[in-house]
C-alpha cells in the first residue's frame, strides 16, 4: 500500500476511534456541544419521517441520510428505533400548550374567554407543529403500547386539568351541553384536521394537485365557533 494512502487510512481510523464526526457534518464547539447539535439534527430529520410513515414504516436509514450522517453514527445517539421515536415525540410535544387550569370560571363571560383562549392556543400549535397530530393519529390507528406511552407522557395530564374548567363553562352555557369526552375528542380531531393535516382540507376544497402549503388555513374564529357559544 502506498505510504500516503496508508497514512490517510490510519488518520481515518484514529478519527473514528476518537468518535469524531465526518468532515461533512463537523460542527463547531466542544465535543458535548457537537453531540447535542447532532442529536437535535437527527431528531429534526426524524420528525417528518415518523410523522409521514408512522413508526413501522419509518426508515432509520432514511433518517440518517436526511441528517447527513452514516447510519452507524445514529446508533451512538439513539440505541434503538424506539429510543429515537420517543425522543422525537418529546421534542414535538415540548411546546404543546398547557391546557387552561387554575381558577374555575365563575361567569359566562369568564368561561367563554378561557375556552376561546385555549382553542386559539391549540390552533396556533397545530399550525406551528403539525407533526404532533400525525403522531397521534398514526398511533391511534395502530393502538397498543406506544399510544399508551404517548398519552400518559404528554396528553392525559393536560386533559385532566381541563375537565373542571370545561364543566364550569358548560354549566354557564359557554360551551355545548355535551360530555367532556365528546368535547375533547371533537376539538382535537377537528383542529388536527383543519390545521395539522391541511392536505385533507385541500383535497376537499381545492383543485386537484394543490400544494397543501398553498391552502390557506381555515379562519380560527370559524373553528372556535363550533365549540364556544
Amino acid at each position: 500500500m502506498a505510504r500516503p494512502v496508508f497514512d490517510d487510512l490510519q488518520a481515518r481510523l484514529r478519527s473514528l476511534a476518537r468518535g469524531d464526526l465526518p468532515a461533512a457534518v463537523a460542527l463547531p464547539g466542544s465535543r458535548a456541544e457537537r453531540s447535542a447539535a447532532l442529536r437535535a439534527r437527527i431528531i429534526e430529520a426524524a420528525k417528518p419521517e415518523f410523522a409521514a410513515k408512522g413508526y413501522d414504516g419509518a426508515s432509520v436509514r432514511a433518517i440518517a441520510a436526511a441528517a447527513g450522517i452514516e447510519q452507524g453514527h445514529l446508533g451512538y445517539h439513539f440505541k434503538t428505533k424506539r429510543a429515537l421515536w420517543e425522543a422525537t415525540v418529546d421534542t414535538v410535544f415540548a411546546d404543546f400548550p398547557e391546557t387552561v387550569g387554575g381558577a374555575v370560571p365563575r361567569t359566562y363571560e369568564d368561561a367563554r374567554l378561557v375556552m376561546r383562549a385555549m382553542l386559539q392556543s391549540y390552533a396556533g400549535y397545530c399550525l406551528s407543529m403539525p407533526e404532533h397530530a400525525r403522531f397521534v393519529f398514526n398511533e391511534a390507528a395502530a393502538g397498543g403500547e406506544r399510544l399508551e406511552w404517548l398519552v400518559e407522557r404528554h396528553i392525559r395530564r393536560r386533559v385532566a386539568v381541563l375537565e373542571p374548567v370545561f364543566r364550569a363553562a358548560r354549566d354557564r352555557g359557554a360551551v355545548a351541553a355535551t360530555s367532556f369526552e365528546a368535547f375533547v375528542v371533537s376539538f382535537l380531531a377537528a383542529f388536527g384536521l383543519a390545521y395539522a393535516l391541511r392536505a385533507f382540507h385541500g383535497a376537499i376544497f381545492s383543485p386537484a394537485g394543490t400544494d397543501p402549503e398553498a391552502v390557506p388555513p381555515l379562519p380560527i374564529e370559524d373553528m372556535i365557533a363550533l365549540f364556544v357559544k
